[in-house]
């Protein structure tokens, strides 16, 4: 048995069916972009100054502070949120609750390291002002002893 619309001639010749509107060109309204783009200006990068060779020195305390603070305050997040999503989804209130305590817990601890940071950090930047004050006294005391202004 032969179908009829499978037949060759059937079909025109050309592809496109003679009622079939035109294809519109989504990119006929912006014209020419690869010309266009020469007309931009250009910025420059700051990303490009910095050498990518040059190794920047940081305070080993600082580092270490930084990264125990880090975790310990994913831990806090991760603790706090999977506690109250135990509690609120399976109802185990002894599982969350301590999964927010641990949570809980870790926070005090980011927030007691990052005290404790920032005070020893006021406590050198105060030492070292006393050191600068009680130099340039040394330095005017000896500049009043030999007579000079």
């Amino acid at each position: 048995m032969r179908l009829p619309f499978l037949t060759s001639g059937v079909f025109p010749d050309s592809e496109e069916w003679p009622d079939e509107p035109d294809d519109p060109d989504p990119e006929s309204r912006w014209g020419q972009p690869e010309d266009d783009l020469t007309s931009i200006p250009s910025v420059e990068d700051p990303g490009e100054r910095v050498d990518a060779d040059a190794e920047v020195e940081i305070d080993s305390d600082l580092a270490r502070y930084f990264w125990v603070t880090v975790v310990y305050a994913n831990v806090a997040l991760g603790g706090v949120s999977i506690g109250l999503l135990v509690i609120a989804f399976r109802s185990q209130f002894t599982v969350g609750g301590v999964a927010i305590a641990v949570g809980l817990i870790a926070l005090y601890r980011t927030y007691d390291l990052y005290d404790s940071y920032q005070t020893r950090v006021a406590d050198d930047d105060a030492t070292g002002a006393d050191d600068a004050a009680a130099a340039s006294a040394d330095t005017a005391g000896e500049v009043s002893a030999n007579g000079s202004e």
